[in-house]
């Protein structure tokens, strides 16, 4: 285990914030878990006029930190370039996850190298056996971004009174 800089332990890197919940009873790991276990995830950004886009995208979940990638030239970079705030969500209405942050792209060749293992090992096509890089399968390179949650949100049992919050951050 590995205090942060918040001041809370985590078997995360220093870096990494662990989430404290601020409302709710669901377990972190419940949620951490569903996160793991989850194919896609759908990305809402916002242009530099504030026009939201949303598509699914294959992922892959550190446990407090999300990686996914995308065409250099995609709306989703675009986006991202000029506005890096994010969410993230599951699309599941009986059991939804909500992830609030901060996309960043990833430039360090050690993280990049981590993540790319990661997602391979996650998306494995059942007929081939073929690993499905980071990087994408075009030969322009994808762009990589990590995105550190402010704030998730998530329910079971389409409950509104089940919705709690974990925060990552200091802010109350």
């Amino acid at each position: 285990m590995l205090q942060n800089h918040a001041g809370n332990m985590s078997e995360r890197s220093p870096d990494a914030l662990a989430p404290h919940r601020t409302c709710g009873h669901l377990g972190w790991e419940l949620v951490d878990a569903r996160l793991r276990a989850l194919r896609e995830v759908w990305v809402a950004t916002s242009d530099a006029l504030g026009r939201p886009d949303a598509v699914p995208v294959w992922f892959w979940w550190e446990g407090t930190v999300l990686y996914f990638s995308t065409h250099p030239e995609s709306a989703k970079a675009r986006n991202l370039t000029q506005q890096p705030d994010i969410v993230a969500h599951n699309g599941d209405g009986a059991e939804p996850i909500i992830i609030r942050g901060t996309a960043e792209p990833v430039q360090d060749s050690a993280e990049l190298a981590r993540a790319d293992a990661a997602y391979r090992a996650k998306y494995i096509d059942p007929h081939s056996g073929t690993e499905a890089p980071l990087f994408g399968l075009d030969t322009t390179p994808a762009l990589v971004f990590r995105v550190r949650p402010r704030l998730i949100s998530a329910w079971a049992y389409a409950d509104y009174a089940t919705r709690t919050d974990w925060r990552f951050d200091d802010a109350a």
